[in-house]
């Protein structure tokens, strides 16, 4: 019996070797992370080629650049003077050729460069957001700073919006408030429709009351009249809380964990002169161990070899004179 129980403490890991397993991790992870973050970056921006037709179209977007944005700005300028003004006729068609117009010139010079490049595959790929330029053309602007700076902008911006949803499992969450904020407006609807006094009559009304509610808003434009209504109002109010506190928990620890890795490399030494500090630790005690179990020829051996260890050293300095 004695012996399983030595055999079982024997397996049982110390705290020294737990907290050093747990330092192999955390190293290990930011390890990974560093890694994958460089991959992503080497995969997006590539490496941009020089020489022949690829300096032709750098000095294209470079003359080409600041024009294009101006189009851009007017193409946005032009099309929201032909949504809000009353013009008809042939000033509304005007309006809408020089549109077609602006649209066009901003496709051509798009498809120049596309033409000019040897390497159409790698241009699109280390501009993959460039397509959108031509088809907002108010995102024009993204040319003066950096079509390759920009694709590699979204492109983080979308992992740190993949990293938000999947954290604590967000993403499942939003998925059931969204199902019941558009059960509640069609339960809602069902409540108000035909009841007296009622100013829900329509799924867009229940929906737009839904929402409302949910966000802890509350315009009062919309409202249940009816109790089963205040029912369903009461439970969306409830959701509609917790959701916020989720939303804003899993935000801040999202950023607090992005902080917390940006000092990767702070943090990688501490964790190193950890492990070196319980190394020695660990072979103190195991010479303390060896010593409590050891004779006494086994001890003057040992002190002999620290004796000896020390002379080559040289001596120590305690820092007093």
């Amino acid at each position: 019996m004695s012996d399983v129980a030595a055999g079982t403490t024997e397996k049982t890991p110390s705290s020294i070797d737990r907290i050093q397993r747990l330092e192999q991790l955390e190293r290990e992870r930011l390890a990974e992370k560093e890694r994958k973050e460089a991959d992503r970056r080497q995969r997006i921006a590539g490496a941009k080629p020089a020489g022949g037709r690829h300096d032709l179209v750098d000095r294209i977007e470079r003359v080409t650049r600041y024009p294009m944005a101006v189009l851009g700005l007017a193409w946005l300028v032009i099309g929201i003077m032909a949504l809000t003004s009353n013009v008809n006729g042939s000033a509304s068609i005007a309006l809408v050729g020089t549109l077609f117009v602006l649209w066009a010139v901003l496709l051509a010079e798009y498809v120049v460069r596309l033409v000019v490049t040897p390497d159409r595959r790698g241009y699109l790929k280390r501009r993959w957001v460039e397509p959108a330029t031509v088809m907002v053309p108010p995102l024009q602007g993204w040319h003066l700073v950096g079509i390759e700076k920009m694709s590699l902008l979204v492109h983080e911006g979308e992992l740190r919006v993949e990293a938000i949803l999947k954290h604590h499992s967000l993403f499942r969450v939003l998925i059931a408030a969204a199902g019941t904020l558009i059960l509640g407006a069609w339960l809602v609807l069902l409540f108000e429709k035909n009841a007296a006094n009622s100013n829900i009559h329509s799924y867009p009304d229940a929906l737009w009351w839904a929402i409302v509610t949910v966000t802890t808003v509350g315009y009062g434009d919309r409202f249940p009249v009816t109790e089963g209504g205040r029912i369903v109002a009461t439970v969306l109010m409830l959701v509609g809380i917790g959701l916020i506190g989720v939303l804003t928990a899993t935000v801040a620890s999202v950023f607090i964990k992005e902080h917390t890795d940006a000092n990767s490399k702070e943090f990688k030494k501490g964790h190193e002169d950890l492990g070196q500090q319980l190394a020695v630790i660990s072979d103190r005690l195991a010479d303390v161990e060896r010593r409590l179990g050891a004779t006494a020829a086994e001890v003057a051996a040992v002190d002999a070899t620290a004796d000896a260890e020390a002379a080559e050293n040289g001596p120590v300095d305690t820092g007093q004179e």
